[in-house]
Order: C-alpha cells, then structure tokens, then sequence
C-alpha cells in the first residue's frame, strides 16, 4: 500500500494517507517519532480503512510551532487534518496526549480516542532530562549520540522486543526540537484537563511495559471510568512494531 503526501496548501503540518475508503482514522505518533510509526500497521489495513497521519510539529518534515504549548499543537494538528466526517484518532505514546487535545478540540468529529501505550505523566527519569543543564546533557548523552542511544536501548531490552529498538527514531531529529516537546508535556497539566471527554476511549499497553505507563493507565480509568484497558500479551512498550496483527484487528475490527 503506498503512502500518499497530503498536498493541501492549507496543511501546516507534513501529513502522510494511507488507504482509501470511509472509516477514517488518524494517527498521532509520541516523543522523537514522525508517521513513520505506523508503516508496521499497514499490512493488517482492512478495506476502507483510511489514515492520515501527520508528522507532528517540530517532528520529520513539519515546521516548529510558533511556540511550544499543548494548544499550539493542538490546533496545528487538528488544522491538518482534512477529514470533514467524523474519525478515530491513534495515539501512540504521548501521542495519546495530543489526541485528547484534539478530541476536546474537535468533540463533533472525533467519535473515538485510542492510546497506545501512554504516558499521563512525566516519570522521574523524564523530569531528570528536564533539570537545568544538567538535563539537556543527560538528554543529549542518552538520544543525541549513537554510542548513547546503543546503551540506552540495550538498558531498555526488557522493556521492548529483541528485535526491535527503542531509540532508533532519535537517529535523525531536531534534537532542540525533540527536547522542547518533552519539555512541553514536562509542563502538560495532566489528564484532568480531559475529564470531560466523553467518547469511547480504549488504552492499549504491552505486557513488559514501563511501570509508568501501567501507572498512567490507572490513572487514565481514573479520569475516564468508561475507558477500557486492554494488555497485549508478551508486548513492551512498542505494540505496533512488536505486535502488530493483533494491534490492529482490536483497533479496526472495533464494534
């Protein structure tokens, strides 16, 4: 299936379509990613499903923001979204933080939210990349090197598949850019600000997972006592690459 460049002159932000049909899907890929984290969906696509997945501000071929707050982004990325009907937006990672933006923003259109593996919160190792300078070069030692992003992700095997890796989108970003994003949801207020959201929401995690992330998916049922939480057997925190078929056949086979 190929990948199609969404041409609008009008889009602030690089969006990449695959597919074709009415059920329309959007995605939102997380910290230091680009669309490119939804290539392994789009095998297990069924017919007239379509997704348009934006890089987000600051990420793969977008421009910065005019300044780094969650309603900035929030309006860049709902402004790029060409869907006049209504959608289900995937949130990967923080990702699922911009979709509840967007689905506060767009309560008409987005009929269901899915996090992927969220995080509702900054966890201490995050707040650590955020102290001073100190920070950024704790940041810059663990993503912005390759020597750095090969310990860290080794550190990390327990928490992914051996064969997939947990830093590899860090190799060609806008560091400054990727920093500045982190700092934002540093500074995100937390789920409370979406209390309100009343769609069908499903909060998707893998089995060997961050503890922060089983954390933010309490969390999250807190807020949203009609969400339902789903455990992919044997996942970490990378169910699309890991896990995709059975990804997939829960999100589109939804009823």
């Amino acid at each position: 299936m190929v990948a199609q460049r969404d041409g609008r002159m009008k889009s602030p932000l690089w969006v990449t379509k695959w597919g074709d049909g009415h059920s329309n899907f959007v995605g939102l890929h997380g910290w230091g990613g680009s669309h490119k984290t939804f290539v392994p969906m789009i095998n297990y696509l069924p017919d007239g499903v379509v997704i348009e997945a934006p890089d987000l501000p600051g990420c793969g071929q977008s421009s910065l923001p005019d300044r780094w707050r969650i309603e900035t982004i929030g309006e860049m990325v709902s402004d790029s979204i060409s869907f006049e009907s209504e959608f289900t937006i995937i949130g990967n990672c923080t990702g699922g933080v911009i979709g509840a933006e967007i689905a506060r923003i767009k309560p008409d259109l987005v009929k269901r939210l899915v996090m992927i593996d969220p995080f509702a919160y900054s966890p201490w190792y995050f707040t650590l990349f955020l102290n001073g300078n100190f920070g950024r070069l704790a940041y810059r030692t663990a993503f912005a090197s390759p020597i750095g992003r090969f310990f860290t992700n080794m550190a990390l095997s327990g928490k992914r598949d051996a064969d997939t890796d947990l830093t590899s989108s860090f190799e060609r970003v806008d560091h400054d850019a990727v920093y500045s994003f982190l700092k934002m949801m540093g500074e995100h207020e937390g789920p409370s600000r979406y209390a309100d959201l009343a769609l069908p929401i499903d909060i998707i995690i893998g089995e060997n997972t961050f503890r922060a992330v089983e954390k933010s998916a309490a969390m999250l049922g807190g807020v949203w006592p009609h969400a339902t939480l789903r455990v992919i057997e044997g996942a970490g925190h990378l169910p699309i690459e890991e896990r995709s078929e059975i990804l997939c056949n829960f999100i589109f086979n939804y009823e």
